[in-house]
């Protein structure tokens, strides 16, 4: 069974050595990039270089629509025949984004499951509204996403998340 995991830049190395993943995605501010993990190719290694903000601040770069569209379209070459991995600085809400995002897509209909398994997992993962709201927005998902999100209620308040991980194919009848 096909597994998101989620991680902090801290713990990618050892994350990435334990789940052999076949893509990594990486969210962290614009330039700031780790290595490819050993064993990842790079083209299988997506990164993201937004700030962690949901709406505009001076000198920050925000999620914005190109990085949530590549985002999707790696997410989609994704096949699910091996792990895929995760991170931001924090492990907390650009990650748990990307993790939701990436569940909905292998999960048509399911947001809000997704959304529970994410939270069954994790008590501080809170997942960046703006990256949230644009893929619901660009998936065609009528709201369905960021409720979903939402539903998650409030996060335990943390600076680092543990790594946690989420099975893809959970809910398949």
């Amino acid at each position: 069974m096909s597994v998101v995991h989620v991680c902090p830049l801290a713990e990618l190395t050892r994350v990435a050595r334990r789940v052999r993943p076949s893509h990594v995605v990486t969210l962290l501010d614009p330039g700031d990039w780790p290595e490819t993990p050993e064993g990842i190719a790079p083209e299988r290694h997506h990164r993201v270089g937004v700030h962690d903000y949901a709406e505009p601040v001076d000198g920050m770069t925000i999620p914005e629509d190109e990085h949530v569209r590549g985002l999707i379209e790696f997410l989609r070459g994704w096949d699910a025949s091996a792990p895929i991995l995760i991170h931001c600085w924090a492990g907390i809400s650009r990650s748990s984004a990307s993790a939701l995002i990436t569940l909905a897509l292998h999960n048509p209909g399911r947001e809000l499951e997704a959304a529970q398994a994410i939270r069954a997992q994790s008590a501080i993962a809170s997942p960046n509204r703006r990256i949230i709201g644009i893929a619901d927005r660009l998936l065609g998902l009528d709201g369905r996403l960021s409720a979903a999100a939402a539903a998650m209620g409030p996060s335990r308040l943390a600076y680092v998340n543990e790594p946690f991980e989420v099975p893809l194919n959970l809910w398949r009848d």
